[in-house]
Formats: C-alpha cells, sequence, structure tokens
C-alpha cells in the first residue's frame, strides 16, 4: 500500500453561500471562464464547475484566488495518484 506524503503543504478552502471561493496553496490557472475553472494547487489539481464565475483576487505570489459566481460542483485531484474525485456528480445539480 502506498503512503501519500504531502511534505507539510497546506491548503485551505472556504466556500461561503456556494458563491464565493477562497483558496490557497494555488500555483497556477490552467483555464477559466463562466461555468469553468481549472487550477494546480500545492496538493493537486482543482476544478470548479458552477455559473458567472469571475476572479475577484489573484495573488499567485501568495498562492491564492478568490472567485465569485455559483458552485455546482468541485473536483479535485490527488498529485500523486492522480485519481480524481468529484464532490458533485455532473450529473447531479445542487439545489
Amino acid at each position: 500500500m502506498q503512503e501519500m506524503v504531502y511534505e507539510k503543504k497546506q491548503q485551505k478552502l472556504c466556500l461561503t453561500n456556494r458563491r464565493q471561493i477562497e483558496l490557497t496553496g494555488v500555483s497556477e490557472v490552467i483555464s477559466f471562464d463562466q461555468k469553468q475553472v481549472v487550477l494546480d494547487t500545492d496538493l493537486g489539481r482543482m476544478v470548479f464547475f458552477g455559473e458567472d464565475f469571475h476572479v475577484k483576487r489573484l495573488t499567485l505570489e501568495r498562492g491564492e484566488i478568490e472567485i465569485e459566481g455559483l458552485v455546482r460542483g468541485i473536483d479535485y485531484q490527488s498529485p500523486l495518484d492522480r485519481k480524481s474525485t468529484r464532490l458533485n456528480s455532473s450529473h447531479t445539480v445542487i439545489s
């Protein structure tokens, strides 16, 4: 069994009322549009799905991003095993 070691990297994700995302540990913005945001983070890739996304603040030097818009789902990938874990199925809409 492979043990997952992240070398003490930390990440904070704060989602407020499904309308505001605050995320630390961001290393790169891969792509961004009104319906999807793809980010590389210290702990792997994160994808946010939703509507009307726009970046409120981006500070890559500090690894921080704030995004506003309606969040419908979040998908993340571990950098070690590249397995994807979706917090909301693409076939299910959170109401």
